[in-house]
């Protein structure tokens, strides 16, 4: 199975460990899908810093398709995380720096590179969704993230289009969400954090419990392989409770450990 992420990547600093990370939705994905045996492809920006020389280190060592990666003049993306004594994480006000990705968009040779792909896995916050969303064609499987939008006009933009939406939210969205699912024809996943994970499909509703952990050490990235592992299993057998426990060993395997991905 090929997929093909795109397109944030980041560069994070816990000043709790004085130590970097790297991060962001595309990254994170791209490195777990390949580590569940698939064929995954990055495309997106890095600034011709350190940081963007760490990253794209780290993506070719993990056996990541770079050759839609682009090094362009200026700062790779950069955040500052902070984690409370139960590892959940939260951003420094202001400390987001977007620097090349900010001015990033894919052009024609890139999405003519991945259109036999099988999954498109990208965010709703990021300057391609739109093109994502026009040039995606029968064969590719789009798998969006709606981060912790708690407003729908990004998910009813695509609702022809989207075959996996994705929210990290709290359970009160669930009564919209699975009226909006009753004119989808995809499915909705709301993840939970410790309180788990619905998948939501014509109106219908499937649980999953988070899975035990002896101690959580940081949730950054947890969602993103969360929707790693629900995406590869579902697009494979279309089982949504099997999708929903491979999705909750993936962000369970995160949990343990700084950072989006292994470092």
């Amino acid at each position: 199975m090929k997929v093909a992420c795109f397109s944030v990547a980041v560069m994070d600093y816990f000043p709790q460990q004085d130590k970097y990370f790297a991060g962001g939705n595309s990254l994170n994905q791209t490195i777990r899908f390949k580590r569940l045996g698939h064929e995954s492809c990055f495309i997106g920006a890095l600034g011709t810093d350190a940081a963007g020389d760490q990253i794209e280190e780290l993506l070719r060592k993990q056996e990541v398709d770079v050759s839609h990666l682009y090094r362009l003049a200026g700062q790779t993306a950069c955040n500052k995380l902070l984690n409370d004594e139960k590892g959940e994480r939260t951003g420094i006000e202001g400390a987001w720096q977007g620097g090349v990705y900010d001015t990033f968009s894919m052009n024609e040779s890139d999405w003519g590179y991945i259109e036999s792909f099988n999954i498109w896995a990208t965010h709703a916050n990021g300057a391609n969704y739109d093109q994502a969303l026009k040039r995606k064609k029968v064969n590719n499987y789009l798998a969006v993230d709606y981060l912790h939008f708690d407003t729908y006009e990004l998910l009813e933009q695509g609702l022809d289009r989207v075959d996996i939406a994705y929210f990290g939210g709290v359970k009160s969205q669930l009564s919209d969400l699975v009226d909006i699912s009753k004119r989808f024809n995809g499915i909705i996943v709301l993840t939970l954090g410790a309180e788990g994970s619905v998948a939501i499909k014509n109106g219908n509703t499937y649980a999953q419990d988070a899975l035990p952990i002896s101690k959580v050490v940081d949730t950054t990235g947890c969602g993103d392989a969360f929707q790693a592992g629900f995406s590869s299993e579902y697009y494979l057998s279309k089982n949504i409770h099997k999708a929903l426990l491979a999705g909750a060993i993936s962000g369970r395997e995160a949990a343990s450990s700084h950072g989006g991905v292994p470092w």
